[in-house]
């Protein structure tokens, strides 16, 4: 996936907590577009999580998936 791409989903009205779904087998929630932040040439992102203080790191060609998120899903962690 691209970094524009993801761009595109997140930016579609009205915004709606996601997931993003990594090759790996991992899922980070984004629950706001402040949550989600691209490197100036948007090979990485960092994802925040709830707390806004921790973090991960992704590469975002292992970025497989932007979903929906369930409701219940914004009190799970990173």
């Amino acid at each position: 996936m691209t970094s524009q791409a993801i761009r595109t989903f997140m930016e579609m009205p009205p915004f709606r907590p996601v997931r993003l779904l990594t090759s790996s087998g991992e899922s980070y929630l984004v629950p706001h577009p402040d949550f989600l932040i691209f490197s100036p040439t948007g090979r990485t992102c960092l994802v925040y999580a709830e707390d806004g203080e921790s973090f991960a790191t992704l590469d975002v060609l292992t970025i497989t998936q932007v979903v929906p998120a369930k409701r219940a899903a914004r009190r799970e962690e990173l």
